[in-house]
């Protein structure tokens, strides 16, 4: 259930009519709801985040981060971030061959406060910004409190990939921007025409975000590529990124966007009259992160790679699931249909008589139904007990 905050506060602005606590996190909020007051066991597979002892940031982190404490760095500093930062995330995007410095780099608090002030910054009332459909429903949030019109991108099974066609049929002269996520939430696949789309957004002058938090956690022989790297898109995107998944940092809440020079500049004057600045002793040990050793994240890697390839082979063992190898992320998106439940029946089946939280589809979209978000970053002997619930959970409904 989404839980308006008019529901139980009035006097609110109409801007806020909209406002409900958010859909991706409905099940994990029923499921900590049934283990309080009924004392159950809930397999969490539901969250977007790591779980266990075996996922904790690099031993060279948490001592940057405590050093900088001990040294004091528990001042503001400058909005757009620590210079040395800066730098760093500048070489990064460099690397992945959008040639950047760092005047077009701003060090924000976590990728969706980036996504936040980037829609806020840009959207105007009755804008359009083309949304791919599943996707990820924090945007559409801050696109309709700017007052802008979301305008659905099916994506096209299997693949989950943009129709260039009908995308093009879309835009209109009020198109302003397309949101992509590669890899994408909630399926974990690489979006691919990256060219095609490129040439489509250059030719109607419309600006792509580009939300990219799982640029490293993607799983050879599929590569993550962005299309601020594509000619001429440079000044035409907005490359959203995070440290929180790549180096399980996600209680850090620091993230990052790279953009024109001149938007970056309106981003800033956004975050210093908001949340002011990224505390310092997180930039430092986001900066180790970046710069030190990477052995650790490709552990990290490795060891989600195995996890995702029993919970596939898993899923596709149960009749009527069919479960598709994400290329990226640490989710999978099976499809359920052939169970004859729909997501929300297969999701509450799950919890009401297995006690295993999933996210249903449709917390994306409507393209979502028919599937559910599993999350597979959580301990082996969870995650073995999680499955054998779902595998017990369809042959109970057959």
């Amino acid at each position: 259930m989404s839980l308006s905050i008019r529901d139980s506060f009035t006097g609110l602005s109409s801007r806020t009519s909209h406002f409900v606590l958010p859909k991706q996190w409905a099940s994990m909020r029923r499921a900590e709801q049934l283990e309080r007051e009924t004392g159950r066991r809930i397999i969490h597979l539901e969250k977007g985040d790591f779980q266990g002892e075996e996922f904790r940031p690099a031993p060279h982190i948490i001592d940057a981060c405590e050093r900088a404490l001990r040294d004091g760095h528990v001042r503001y500093v400058p909005g757009p971030g620590l210079p040395e930062l800066r730098d760093a995330i500048a070489e990064e995007m460099t690397n992945r061959g959008r040639p950047t410095k760092r005047s077009e780099v701003l060090v924000t608090m976590g990728a969706k406060h980036a996504l936040t002030q980037s829609l806020l910054t840009l959207v105007d009332s009755g804008d359009e910004v083309i949304f791919p459909n599943p996707g990820y429903p924090p945007d559409e949030f801050w696109i309709t409190y700017a007052g802008g019109q979301v305008k659905y991108a099916p994506l096209a099974e299997p693949g989950f990939q943009f129709d260039l066609e009908g995308l093009r049929e879309s835009i209109t002269p009020r198109t302003k921007l397309l949101i992509i996520n590669s890899p994408q939430r909630p399926n974990g696949l690489v979006v691919t025409g990256l060219e095609k789309l490129a040439e489509l957004c250059l030719e109607n002058g419309i600006r792509v975000i580009s939300d990219e938090i799982f640029s490293h956690m993607v799983y050879s022989p599929a590569a993550h590529q962005t299309i601020s790297a594509v000619d001429g898109m440079a000044g035409q995107s907005i490359v959203v990124d995070t440290f929180s998944k790549t180096y399980i940092m996600t209680g850090f809440r620091i993230g990052w966007c790279v953009a024109d020079e001149r938007l970056i500049t309106a981003l800033d004057v956004f975050q210093q009259n908001s949340v002011t600045n990224v505390p310092a002793f997180v930039q430092l040990a986001a900066l180790a992160a970046l710069t030190g050793p990477q052995e650790h994240r490709t552990g990290i890697l490795n060891r989600l790679r195995a996890k995702r390839d029993r919970t596939v082979a898993a899923l596709n063992a149960l009749p009527g699931v069919s479960c598709p190898v994400p290329d990226g992320s640490f989710y999978v998106f099976p499809d359920i249909r052939g169970t004859g439940m729909s997501a929300q029946e297969f999701t509450d089946h799950l919890m009401d008589h297995h006690s295993v939280a999933v996210v249903a589809g449709t917390a994306f979209g409507d393209r979502g139904d028919g599937h559910v978000r599993i999350t597979y970053a959580v301990p082996d002997d969870v995650l073995e007990e999680g499955l054998d619930r779902i595998r017990r959970a369809v042959e109970d409904r057959r």
